[in-house]
């Protein structure tokens, strides 16, 4: 099942700056704009960027006669564009609202795709959370019917690399700290092991807010492409303990409690509530250690002002949980580290 993705009109006003492209890329849209039977004149519009190597930009051909596209230029050598194409294909088949592929050049990494609009849900919650809520859930829901076989494991090594990013990149590269090794090798291990109790489902991977696009009914969802199979809870506390965006408690918990409703899996509620909990720690650490890493690697600062209250929130989440009493002391001394050196740097 397909379903129709239409951005609603009220997202249709446009900031973004104009953008000059590249001569053979600019070429290479007019001619597919016009294979699309649309005009081979537009205007480009640079979006906002992401933490990857992807760069995105919205087309208006001119007139805008039939509607804005958006261009993805993903480098071949460095993003898994046949991984974005193979689950453009699964999600739309399971019925989850994504980008339709229009025209793509695979050997340069370019794609021009239909717009699911401008309002991210990071805007949608300032006037009805709720709703975007809900249609969110109907999203993850049906990402999670995707089959096992259709996307590859989330392996509990996995978990641990990703730990890794954040010691390597976080602590040790930009704070220039020694990792406290004595104390929380066993907390980051035991984040990663309790991973593999949890049902197994298709996880989208980076299920937050900037990635999600209401539109008329639906949830639009970009960004798909790192789908694996893993731990049921990990879309929901991708949504709930966002980056981006914080809710309250009682939030969480409400929202919670309606996935329980709705996914009618046989999970018990005290221990999927600590499930959503530690594997938002697992992921927002690893978060802060790709902002990190976007700066020193990639010369993006972009992200850099997230990883203060990105630590401190993490620091809230494990406060709870006896087993990883060790490590709140030192993310709160990381977040202050980070917010002195952000604030040193102007």
């Amino acid at each position: 099942m397909t379903v129709e993705c239409r951005a609603p009109l009220a997202t249709k006003q446009l900031t973004e700056a104009v953008e000059v492209l590249d001569a053979t890329l600019h070429q290479w849209v007019a001619e597919e704009l016009v294979e699309l039977r649309r005009t081979g004149d537009f205007e480009v519009r640079a979006l906002k960027a992401e933490a990857s190597h992807r760069h995105f930009y919205r087309i208006l051909p001119a007139g805008n006669p039939t509607g804005s596209l958006v261009l993805m230029s993903s480098p071949p050598d460095r993003e898994n564009n046949q991984a974005f194409e193979h689950l453009a294909e699964v999600f739309a088949a399971h019925g989850v609202c994504v980008p339709n592929i229009l025209a793509r050049q695979r050997e340069s990494g370019w794609y021009l795709l239909s717009d699911l609009g401008t309002l991210h849900l990071e805007q949608a919650y300032q006037q009805d959370s709720a709703a975007s809520l809900e249609l969110a859930l109907d999203a993850l829901l049906k990402i999670q019917t995707i089959p096992e076989g259709a996307v590859p494991p989330y392996t509990v090594q996995r978990f641990h690399d990703e730990l890794a990013i954040c010691r390597e990149w976080l602590v040790e590269a930009w704070l220039g700290e020694t990792f406290p090794a004595q104390d929380l090798d066993d907390v980051f291990a035991g984040l990663a092991n309790r991973t593999e109790d949890q049902p197994q489902v298709c996880v989208h991977r980076d299920f937050h807010c900037r990635n999600l696009l209401p539109g008329d009914g639906v949830m639009g969802v970009v960004d798909f492409q790192d789908a694996l199979f893993g731990p049921t809870s990990y879309d929901l506390s991708s949504l709930l303990h966002d980056c981006y965006y914080r809710f309250t408690p009682a939030e969480v918990a409400r929202w919670r409690q309606r996935y329980l409703e709705r996914s009618r899996l046989p999970l018990d509620p005290q221990t999927f509530a600590a499930d959503v909990d530690l594997m938002a720690a697992q992921r927002l650490l690893k978060a802060a250690g790709i902002f990190a890493r976007l700066q020193l690697r990639d010369q993006k600062t972009s992200h850099l002002r997230y990883i203060p209250s990105t630590l401190a929130h993490v620091a809230t989440l494990c406060g709870p949980y006896k087993d990883l009493a060790a490590l709140p002391p030192h993310l709160l001394r990381w977040a202050e580290a980070a917010a002195r050196k952000l604030e040193d740097a102007g």
